[in-house]
């Protein structure tokens, strides 16, 4: 399969020092998510591309996973510019792996005095039916292995989120369990830092929706996206699936064949 490489500039890259793959950092193979892609079905391929190449530019740039409200974020705005609606919830989450269980978030999400997030924080897919954890590696029960490799994308308990009941997902070599915050701590994510942001995270997500964009739409992926149940994202394709990419510097956007104009997804109606 031929695959786009979804961090085009290498230059761009800061130079950082070798330092061996463990549990606390992102890790993703780019070579295992485009396999992965190909094989999944037409609803879940965008939503694992998204994650997946998000999750493959943190590892690039060795930052710790400790990092779900930027993810949650990212992602969430990335899956509007396809037309698809998330939503962010934070949990608490028991997990059993690399022998040893650990309940993480028992004391409920809140901000701590120097800024930092205490709890940890889902994306909530309804349309889909799934949720996304894009950010379970910064637990150490999580294993260095095939199944710890990839992001948790995982059935919703309900139709419209995570409900009220703790529930599991098992990954083979490690387990969690998943448990829904109450109904007024589910805010908690908010922050004036966060508000502050949101513009910067409004264009990582529709940068990253640009550069997966264009995965999806090669020879190997195109068919399936045509089969995804998403309106947007075919209509895209539709309309830019055979634009050239023009790339800068905080801009992905395709030329359009014809008159020339460079757009955005964000700008095709």
């Amino acid at each position: 399969m031929s695959r786009r490489n979804p961090k085009k500039d290498k230059s761009a890259r800061r130079r950082r020092p070798s330092r061996p793959v463990g549990t606390g950092r992102f890790r993703m193979d780019i070579d295992d998510l485009g396999e992965a892609i190909l094989h999944a079905p037409a609803d879940i391929a965008p939503i694992l591309a998204l994650t997946g190449a998000w999750m493959w530019n943190a590892a690039q740039d060795a930052i710790s996973a400790a990092h779900c409200i930027d993810a949650c974020l990212t992602l969430h705005h990335a899956l509007g510019v396809y037309g698809i609606d998330s939503h962010l919830e934070p949990v608490t989450l028991a997990i059993s792996g690399n022998g040893s269980s650990t309940l993480y978030g028992g004391d409920g999400p809140h901000w701590n005095p120097n800024g930092s997030f205490n709890g940890h924080v889902v994306l909530a897919i309804p349309e889909a039916g799934r949720f996304v954890d894009a950010t379970i590696q910064q637990y150490r029960e999580v294993p260095v292995s095939t199944h710890g490799n990839v992001p948790i994308i995982a059935r919703l308990p309900n139709d419209t989120g995570l409900g009220v009941q703790p529930f599991g997902v098992s990954r083979g070599d490690h387990q969690v369990v998943y448990a829904p915050v109450p109904p007024e701590q589910r805010e908690a994510w908010r922050h004036p830092r966060i508000a502050a942001q949101d513009a910067a995270y409004r264009n990582a997500g529709a940068n990253l929706a640009g550069n997966v964009f264009d995965m999806l739409r090669i020879a190997d992926l195109r068919d399936k996206i045509r089969q995804s149940p998403y309106p947007r994202l075919r209509h895209l394709l539709d309309v830019l699936g055979d634009a050239e990419t023009v790339v800068g510097p905080g801009l992905y956007g395709f030329r359009r064949r014809g008159d020339g104009t460079v757009v955005t997804l964000s700008d095709i109606p």
